[in-house]
C-alpha cells in the first residue's frame, strides 16, 4: 500500500512538471526584450548653442564597429522637419565626426539631432542644441572723431612717464 501511493505520488509530480514545462525551475522562456545587444551610439556637439554661420563639429564613438553598417546622422527643426541628414563614415575604432555649417536652412531655435547606427538592432540616439541671431551688423565709424581707445593711449602714454618719475627720483638716489 505505501509502494502504492508513493508510485502515485511521484507519477502525479512528473506529470505536473512537465505539463508546467521548464518555467516551473525557472528556466526558458524568450529573452527579455532590451537593448543590451544593439548598436549605439554616443554624439555630442563642441557647444550647445550656436549663431547663424557657425559650424556645428559633431563628434562621438559607436559600440560596436560593423564594416556593413552606416551611421545616419539627422537634424531636425522644432517642428520635427527635416532640416539635412547625411550617412556618416566610422572609422575602424567606432569614431566618427562631422561637421554642420548652420546656413541659410537654418533660423532661431532648438534643433534636435538624431543618430543611427544601421536599420536592424540598433537604438536611435537624440541630441539637441540651440540656433541663435549673431549680430552682425558692421562696424560703422565716423571717420573725423578720434576713437576713444587713441585718447586714452594717448594720455596714458604722455601721463605714465610723468606720474613715474617721483617714483623713479625716490629709487636712483
Amino acid at each position: 500500500m505505501k509502494l502504492n501511493v508513493f508510485f502515485i505520488i511521484t507519477m502525479v509530480s512528473i506529470f505536473a512538471v512537465s505539463a508546467i514545462g521548464q518555467s516551473a525551475f525557472g528556466y526558458g522562456g524568450p529573452p527579455a526584450n532590451n537593448s543590451a545587444n544593439n548598436y549605439t551610439v554616443d554624439i555630442a556637439s563642441n557647444q550647445e548653442s550656436y549663431a547663424l554661420g557657425d559650424s556645428v563639429m559633431f563628434t562621438g564613438s559607436v559600440n560596436k564597429y560593423d564594416d556593413d553598417r552606416s551611421l545616419r546622422i539627422s537634424v531636425f527643426d522644432s517642428s520635427n522637419n527635416l532640416i539635412i541628414t547625411k550617412k556618416t563614415p566610422v572609422d575602424t575604432y567606432g569614431k566618427f565626426s562631422y561637421t554642420v555649417v548652420l546656413n541659410e536652412k537654418f533660423s532661431d531655435g532648438k534643433y534636435i539631432v538624431k543618430s543611427q547606427y544601421g536599420n536592424s538592432k540598433s537604438t536611435v540616439n537624440t541630441s539637441s542644441f540651440m540656433v541663435t541671431s549673431g549680430n552682425n551688423s558692421s562696424m560703422t565709424s565716423n571717420v573725423s572723431e578720434i576713437p576713444v581707445w587713441i585718447k586714452i593711449t594717448q594720455a596714458g602714454g604722455l601721463m605714465a612717464p610723468l606720474m613715474m618719475l617721483p617714483l623713479y627720483r625716490a629709487f636712483s638716489s
